[in-house]
């Protein structure tokens, strides 16, 4: 590896760092979030990109409403893009939102660590740190590409294995390899069931409702992104916490549309069904029926509740002004 690798690595790692930093205030104020009891989980789960969006953008507006407007010191420096592009010239289309908007709204980074100097490239403040940050840089980079890979490598080996399935009709296929339904791919994701699971049965007119919710949803494509981002913070326990609550929120939302017009009767035979399919499932190939946290998501189909319009209402503000202090950095002061 070159110097000129080792010097964009180090700033990469200095930038995920802070990143990391910023996205556990975030994570658990969504743990809490969670734990509102009159707010379904279909409202709740569209929340994880919050925390998605802290992990991978360093920059984001500037607003007198950021959570992180209350948190002290913990924001040692905002670094603006300017000072993160000026050393390297202009870049085209950094002023693609307009100069009236950008004159009214600024975006920057912020600095939690508080080791740096400067920031294009990294100077640190001293020696010590310069070397504790580039080997940190290094030895993140082989623990986070290891595990990339051998996400990528167990979700082709699956893909593979599965690709045996006899097509039923449709997007439907059966396979003599999974006690439960699966489903597979991107962009034409394939609903994988059981050989001996009628699509056309009671219970397979369920899963396949499920499952296709699960394809609009685009939450095969959602899974994928949960994993990638969690992986390139592995050192941080928070993002595994999120990983998990997540796909749980996942699969508790997506019950919740699916039963959203079912009767009683209907949504305990979904609960029944939920329950004989708990287990066995492929977390990278699949947003799967059933295993994922199921006693909760019995619980949750079994108590399930319309929200009125005044609920609606309220918890479109509520989660607006939830997004707005999570999503944006504290104002410059000084």
């Amino acid at each position: 590896m070159c110097l000129n690798e080792i010097v964009m690595l180090d700033t990469v790692f200095y930038f995920i760092l802070n990143m990391s930093v910023a996205a556990c205030f975030v994570i658990a104020a969504l743990l809490i979030v969670r734990l509102i009891r009159p707010l379904p989980r279909r409202v709740v789960y569209p929340l994880w990109a919050l925390a998605f969006f802290r992990l991978v953008m360093p920059f984001t507006l500037l607003t007198s409403w950021s959570l992180f407007n209350f948190t002290g010191g913990l924001v040692k420096r905002l670094v603006t893009i300017e000072s993160i592009t000026r050393p390297w010239g202009a870049i085209p289309g950094n002023n693609i939102l307009g100069g009236t908007f950008n004159d009214t709204f600024s975006w920057a980074s912020m600095n939690t660590i508080g080791a740096a100097e400067q920031y294009a490239p990294i100077v640190y403040k001293t020696e010590t740190l310069r070397m504790v940050f580039t080997s940190g840089a290094v030895v993140w980079a082989v623990i986070a590409a290891a595990a990339l890979i051998t996400v990528i490598i167990l979700y082709l080996l699956t893909s593979r294995q599965l690709k045996k399935a006899v097509h039923v009709r449709d997007n439907i296929y059966r396979s003599d390899m999974v006690i439960s339904p699966v489903l597979v791919g991107l962009p034409h994701a394939r609903i994988i069931l059981p050989a001996n699971l009628d699509p056309d049965g009671a219970e397979g007119r369920v899963i396949l409702a499920h499952e296709n919710t699960h394809k609009s949803r685009l939450d095969n494509l959602w899974r994928l992104l949960g994993i990638f981002v969690t992986c390139l913070h592995w050192f941080n326990p928070l993002a595994w916490i999120m990983l998990k609550s997540f796909l749980t929120d996942m699969e508790l939302s997506c019950d919740e549309v699916v039963i959203r017009k079912f009767n009683t009767s209907e949504r305990k035979q979904y609960a029944e069904t939920l329950l004989r399919f708990s287990e066995g499932n492929r977390p990278l190939a699949s947003a799967a029926f059933g295993r994922s946290g199921v006693r909760a998501r019995i619980v949750n189909v079994l108590n399930y509740k319309r929200l009125t319009l005044a609920g609606a209402i309220a918890s479109a503000v509520f989660l607006a002004a939830i997004a707005v202090a999570l999503i944006t950095n504290p104002q410059l002061r000084g």
